[in-house]
C-alpha cells in the first residue's frame, strides 16, 4: 500500500476549510493533515506536517497566499500548492499571478458552499481537487 498523501489546507474560512477537509476525506489516498487560516500559520504547520500538497486561498489575514508562495519557492520548492479561490474577473488575474509565483495549478470555491448548497459543494470540491491532487 502506498502512503497517504498529505495535504494542508489554508483558506481564512472556517467553513471553507472544513469543506476542504470534508470533501478530501472522502478518498483513502489523501489526508489533510493541518488547516491554517493564514500563510504564516502554514509556515509554522509546514514543519510538523510535512505536506506533499498545499490547497491555497489567495486573500487572508496576516500573510496572504502571494507572500506564502514566495516562502514556498524560497523554503519549500517540493510542495506543490493548488490555488483555491473564487473565479471572478479578479480572483483569474490573481491565480494566474499565483501560478506566475509556483503555484502548481488552481480549483475554483464553489459558489454554494455555505448553507443549504453546502452538500453539492462539497462534492464539486472532491470532484475538482482530488485529481489535481493525485
Amino acid at each position: 500500500m502506498t502512503e497517504a498523501i498529505r495535504v494542508l489546507v489554508v483558506d481564512d474560512s472556517t467553513v471553507v476549510r472544513r469543506a476542504v477537509r470534508d470533501s478530501l476525506s472522502k478518498d483513502p489516498e489523501i489526508v489533510v493533515c493541518a488547516t491554517a487560516a493564514n500563510g504564516k500559520m502554514a509556515l509554522e504547520q509546514i514543519s510538523e506536517c510535512k505536506p506533499d500538497v498545499l490547497i491555497l486561498d489567495i486573500e487572508m489575514p496576516e500573510m496572504d497566499g502571494f507572500e506564502l508562495l514566495r516562502h514556498l519557492a524560497q523554503d519549500h520548492p517540493m510542495i506543490r500548492t493548488i490555488m483555491f479561490s473564487s473565479m471572478t474577473e479578479r480572483g483569474a488575474a490573481q491565480t494566474i499571478d499565483a501560478l506566475s509565483l509556483g503555484a502548481s495549478d488552481y480549483a475554483s470555491k464553489p459558489s454554494g458552499i455555505r448553507g443549504e448548497g453546502y452538500r453539492s459543494a462539497i462534492l464539486q470540491v472532491a470532484a475538482e481537487l482530488i485529481p489535481k491532487i493525485k
